[in-house]
């Protein structure tokens, strides 16, 4: 049966059967609190954000359900970032120790990973990294919140943002999510290494373990290059939310050079990916505003638990620049020529989700004509890079533009060629070609 769809349909489909079962879990008493009926709408709304480990809500987490309803969400949160299809396929090995060359290619396109007989190996690999690391992450969260809690919830605590962080969804327990721990060192960095190594793929984790114990030669170029991207844009974050914040009174003002760059750097780790923050968002600048979206556009690395057009895409485009501008025969990294189809890939890509993005903004303009055009691109740049910040202005959107929310929610997880590629037929190369003509450019 699943042979009549393709690798790319599949995806897409069990991503939907997750996101329904969600809703449905969610809407179960048992989930919310008294007096906190969840509906539908709200329920469905919460699912694709669990699912596509984005974070925005429009109910408070930590009053509205219950702690089965937390469970659920991260469980929701958990198979979401590594992907119902890999989740199974796991569960298929532990049982009979196969799978077949189709559910292979399957999978292989969940993880974003070449289809190649050594997947059973990267299956367990990938689920290995994922769960310790998390547990790693749970037990240093756990040491601090031991001192605030009683031992049950310290350890639901942990667990719960360790897996929320790793899967950079975003979503909290706490009421104003990490606000309460501003100015505390561990849990900024123990988040932001959870949210790190979350955003930079599977593969490129698995490679960096087994070179640093010598089970492999050198690091693959693919891992190198994304890696590169995403320390500078790191650091590139840093430097300019410490830069266009630093006198805001609403912001890093009234802080000390330590606290505003623990912050800064704090934000520049979550609002790629995660969605986790440390101080209000609502009195941010109308500049960081911008450059806030730009970086939520981009996402995280392929083969991730983040979304957006990722790091590779951007990187290769720059080379592509680069290239043309030297006048040069082909596109190079580290010695090696990266193969101009990358590049088309890459700039189709970016332009599908940039006519996207500017279409859904201007529907939600005038949608939503009451509200600051600003703020609302801002939600709509968070939903699809699946990132979860959120100026406030979500709860508050009329029920057309949340529809709008939760497609772009469950478009940034899948991803656009992903949709693409699924609804298009197989490429078949026609008999004959026609004459090459230039068209001018500039």
């Amino acid at each position: 049966m699943t042979r009549k769809f393709s690798p790319y349909s599949l995806v897409i489909l069990s991503f939907i059967v997750l996101i329904f079962v969600g809703t449905i879990l969610l809407t179960m008493p048992f989930s919310y609190t008294e007096n906190n009926e969840v509906d539908f709408f709200d329920a469905l709304f919460t699912a694709t954000s669990a699912v596509t480990v984005t974070g925005l809500v429009v109910n408070d987490v930590s009053s509205v359900f219950t702690i089965y309803g937390k469970i659920i969400l991260m469980i929701l949160i958990q198979m979401g970032g590594l992907g119902l299809l890999t989740f199974s396929s796991a569960i298929i090995l532990l049982i009979s120790k196969k799978i077949g060359f189709h559910t292979k290619k399957i999978v292989a396109e969940g993880l974003n990973h070449v289809a190649k007989f050594d997947i059973y190996s990267h299956i367990k690999k990938v689920v290995f990294v994922v769960f310790v690391i998390e547990a790693v992450g749970a037990l240093f969260l756990f040491g601090q919140f031991i001192t605030e809690y009683d031992f049950f919830t310290a350890g639901f605590y942990a667990v719960f943002h360790s897996v929320s962080a790793f899967c950079n969804a975003g979503f909290g327990l706490l009421p104003n999510n990490l606000e309460n721990y501003v100015f505390n060192p561990f849990v900024n960095f123990v988040i932001a290494f959870l949210i790190i190594f979350g955003g930079l793929g599977f593969a490129a984790i698995i490679e960096i373990y087994e070179f640093i114990r010598g089970k492999r030669r050198k690091i693959s170029i693919n891992t190198k290059f994304s890696s590169l991207i995403t320390i500078i844009l790191l650091i590139l974050g840093t430097l300019l939310f410490f830069v266009l914040e630093y006198s805001n009174e609403a912001t890093l003002a009234n802080k000390n050079i330590f606290e505003k760059l623990l912050i800064s750097f704090f934000h520049s780790t979550s609002l790629r990916t995660a969605g986790f923050n440390t101080i209000p968002l609502a009195g941010i600048g109308g500049a960081t505003v911008l450059f806030c979206a730009i970086f939520m556009f981009i996402g995280a690395s392929p083969g991730s638990t983040g979304s957006g057009v990722k790091t590779t895409t951007i990187g290769i485009l720059f080379l592509g620049i680069k290239a043309a501008l030297l006048n040069r025969e082909y596109i190079e990294f580290s010695k090696r020529r990266i193969s101009w189809r990358a590049l088309n890939k890459a700039s189709a890509l970016t332009i599908i989700a940039m006519f996207y993005i500017l279409t859904m903004i201007i529907i939600m303009a005038e949608l939503e004509p009451d509200k600051d055009i600003l703020k609302v691109a801002f939600e709509l740049m968070s939903a699809f890079g699946t990132v979860g910040l959120s100026m406030g202005v979500t709860p508050h959107l009329t029920i057309a533009s949340k529809v709008i929310i939760i497609f772009t929610m469950f478009l940034g997880r899948v991803g656009p060629l992903t949709i693409v590629l699924a609804l298009s037929r197989d490429s078949r190369k026609g008999k004959y070609k026609y004459p090459k003509e230039n068209i001018l450019i500039g």
